[in-house]
């Protein structure tokens, strides 16, 4: 991609709702061209870098998007930061990431709905997991939603687990058109380096939601009442503590979603989700045994 940013968005010819674009990078200097070239319908787009060592940076202004740094905390506090500090020019906005592209049926969709005039904090948005070539439908568990799309003055962030969850200041919506998600652009080492950091947040979480004593029927309440993002949240706190969870967690995406319909990709996906799981469940035991005056870390 030799051309600038802004002649890109001379290029696009579709619509162009009012939405600022914050896109967090470390060290993405293979995936943040095509990035900011699915960006070409905004007209405010910001790369806020955590300190990267390649050609981010600089890529990213010869592109020309708005660049900023601020040294990563955690996902909640980035998002924030960018909240409070980044001169966005519209209110509405949406956080991508560096891995991830708008497709224009989402443009549209955003156009339309920001038309409305909606009163929502947010709106949950699916993407769309693109493995081996593929998009994983079934072992990706479609449609898995983010808060994505939200009103700069009506919504914060604080960190659960590896990410982060939203603190909303009004109704919270869903929008059904999704991005494209190439998690594994930088290679699988790069995967596994990434889930080997977050399995230690998430056994962490774990640990402290143990110690929260939120009662049982409040947990099933949510998987049998809840909408599908409260579901998959008490799910995965219902199932935190189950044996064999790496080997559940292989069969549910293989069987129970239908990976084994998505080929050798949603094979090898559920065999890497199994690996994931694996890792939170020793990080757990061992950081239970810490909290008990047993020796070692699990620390990654």
């Amino acid at each position: 991609m030799t051309h600038g940013f802004a002649e890109v968005t001379r290029g696009w010819d579709g619509p162009r709702p009012p939405v600022s674009v914050v896109i967090l990078t470390l060290n993405e200097e293979d995936n943040i061209p095509g990035c900011l070239a699915s960006c070409a319908w905004s007209d405010d787009v910001h790369v806020l870098d955590s300190g990267s060592k390649d050609r981010t940076v600089e890529l990213s202004r010869s592109l020309g998007a708005g660049v900023h740094t601020n040294p990563f905390e955690s996902f909640g506090a980035q998002r924030n930061w960018a909240i409070d500090n980044i001169p966005l020019r519209h209110d509405w906005v949406f956080h991508l990431d560096a891995d991830e592209r708008f497709t224009p049926e989402l443009v549209r969709a955003m156009d339309r709905l920001i038309a409305s005039g909606p009163g929502d904090a947010g709106f949950h948005v699916p993407s769309r997991l693109m493995f081996m070539g593929q998009w994983l439908r079934r072992a990706g568990g479609y449609p898995v939603y983010q808060m994505r799309l939200f009103h700069r003055a009506r919504m914060r962030f604080c960190d659960h687990g590896h990410g982060q969850r939203e603190q909303s200041e009004g109704p919270v919506g869903r929008l059904d058109e999704p991005y494209l998600h190439f998690a594994f652009s930088k290679g699988l080492h790069d995967w596994l380096d990434k889930h080997n950091r977050y399995s230690t947040l998430e056994a962490r979480q774990m640990l402290a939601e143990q110690g929260e004593g939120s009662s049982p029927g409040a947990v099933l309440g949510a998987v049998f009442g809840g909408d599908r993002i409260a579901r998959r949240r008490a799910l995965k706190r219902l199932t935190s503590r189950t044996p064999w969870r790496a080997t559940a967690r292989r069969l549910y995406t293989l069987v129970v979603q239908g990976g084994l319909l998505d080929g050798r990709s949603g094979w090898t996906y559920a065999r890497m989700l199994a690996v994931y799981e694996e890792m939170i469940a020793l990080k757990l035991r061992v950081f239970e045994r810490e909290g008990r005056g047993g020796g070692g870390s699990a620390d990654a």
